[in-house]
């Protein structure tokens, strides 16, 4: 389950079958309440069949998924868990720039694995870490936190998050120190991940469909009929000759 802006301070609501890789609605604008609404028109044997609910960290949806859908544990998508943490990394080296009145053009270069730089990647790295090692000490706390997702099991997994939340908690920098805090808000939701390795990969995929759509509709006028054409953009090839049938 994840909201996707589209303009004027609107967005829409894509739930999907992550298992069966399918959409199972697109909601308009919709407030908690009355996402909440719609949620419980759903059958109650259906919701409580519902086993994990994935999202990202934004707290609009954890007290709607509990309420709709009792027996499900909500698992954070472990994509936003780094992508969070590496945008906090870059508004620090804003702040180094800013002191050093110098600008470090290493963005690309901090999303990247540490084991998957290359020579000249890291040298690019390190000319900056020289120069701010603070900043390399941070970008080592989130090589430690991607590790999370690398534990063969969850114990392991808690054992290296409880120690990523350690080195955020000792470092000097306030923006590492707000991580350990979300780190520890999501504790159960982002261990979760390894209840079945859910992601919401295929969710955001989807997004991009949203996108290319809205791009070729010049924007949006009317959010429902936007709506209902993305799901008619997006329904099952079986679904679609099944209804081509029935009209002929």
């Amino acid at each position: 389950m994840d909201g996707k802006g589209v303009g004027n301070r609107k967005q829409v609501f894509n739930i999907t079958n992550l298992v069966d890789r399918q959409v199972i609605g697109v909601l308009p604008n919709l407030n908690q309440a009355q996402l909440r609404k719609q949620l419980l028109t759903v059958d109650l044997k259906l919701r409580q069949a519902v086993k994990e609910v994935c999202i990202d960290m934004d707290s609009f949806f954890p007290t709607i998924i509990k309420e709709c859908f009792p027996n499900a544990k909500i698992v954070i998508d472990h994509f936003h868990v780094i992508k969070w943490a590496i945008y906090l990394l870059k508004e620090e080296k804003k702040v180094f720039q800013d002191i050093n009145r110098e600008k470090y053009k290493i963005d690309q270069y901090l999303m990247i694995p540490a084991h998957k730089l290359t020579h000249i990647e890291y040298n690019r790295l390190k000319k900056v870490f020289d120069k701010v090692p603070e900043l390399k000490n941070d970008w080592k706390i989130i090589h430690q936190l991607r590790k999370v997702y690398w534990q063969d099991n969850r114990v392991s997994a808690e054992t290296q998050l409880l120690y990523v939340i350690k080195l955020c908690k000792e470092s000097k920098s306030k923006y590492m120190k707000d991580l350990s805090k979300t780190l520890v808000r999501w504790f159960e939701e982002i261990l979760n991940y390894y209840l079945s390795k859910t992601t919401n990969a295929y969710t955001e995929g989807i997004h991009n469909h949203f996108e290319r759509i809205e791009r070729n509709h010049f924007g949006i006028k009317n959010i429902e009929r936007f709506c209902k054409r993305l799901l008619f953009c997006l329904m099952p090839m079986v679904v679609f000759t099944e209804l081509l049938a029935q009209r002929c």
